[in-house]
């Protein structure tokens, strides 16, 4: 006779292991840590974001969400799961922290395309290797002519066009004082920024909400 325990037992056995994963503290799901913010919190009560995912202690696991940010912070979620008393915590604050770290994982990236050369710059340049581009990075202040001129490039190419800061910034981590776009040609760093960029714009919605 098969009982419960034996049951659960070889359903443990047969079945995929779940060791590892975290749960969100907005939605409850599981998911593998690296696809979730970690929270800790400092011996003053501050929140604070575990950029590399090693901090001691207990961790509050959150998803790159605004519903799941906004639930957290709404409900406690991150209180009680980092089993202590925390200093009040804002939606707004914590967006701003998030996007601040995706930020520079996102300006870290382009920096180091350009050392390895896997980054165009300059429209001449990316006229001649519009080809090769997988993601077209697009300042925010661009001329209205050299937007749509991008843009035709992407579609022509199939490249994704992300807009994202000014040209300022994006001309910082190319070493020059500004650049309007920039070209991504190598396809593992257009898939890393493409999933930041994600990640920042789901996290952006919440801040947009105003503070809770």
């Amino acid at each position: 006779m098969v009982t419960r325990r034996s049951r659960r037992r070889l359903q443990r056995q047969a079945g995929p292991t779940h060791r590892g994963l975290r749960s969100c503290v907005g939605c409850r799901g599981r998911f593998e840590p690296a696809e979730l913010l970690r929270l800790v919190n400092d011996p003053d009560g501050q929140v604070l974001i575990d950029r590399k995912g090693k901090a001691p202690g207990r961790g509050a696991y959150l998803c790159y969400s605004s519903e799941c940010i906004e639930r957290a912070v709404r409900t406690r979620g991150v209180e009680r799961a980092l089993r202590c008393k925390i200093q009040p915590l804002k939606t707004a604050d914590l967006v701003a922290a998030v996007v601040a770290m995706l930020d520079e994982r996102i300006i870290a990236h382009l920096s180091i395309g350009k050392t390895a050369g896997w980054i165009r710059s300059g429209m001449d340049v990316l006229d001649r290797t519009r080809s090769h581009v997988k993601m077209f990075v697009l300042a925010e202040d661009v001329a209205a002519d050299s937007d749509r001129r991008i843009r035709g490039w992407g579609r022509s190419t199939g490249a994704t066009v992300v807009d994202y800061k000014d040209r300022f910034v994006l001309g910082a981590t190319q070493g020059q004082p500004e650049r309007v776009a920039l070209g991504v040609v190598d396809t593992p760093l257009a898939s890393r920024l493409s999933n930041e960029f994600h990640r920042r714009a789901r996290v952006l919605v919440a801040g947009q909400r105003g503070n809770r």
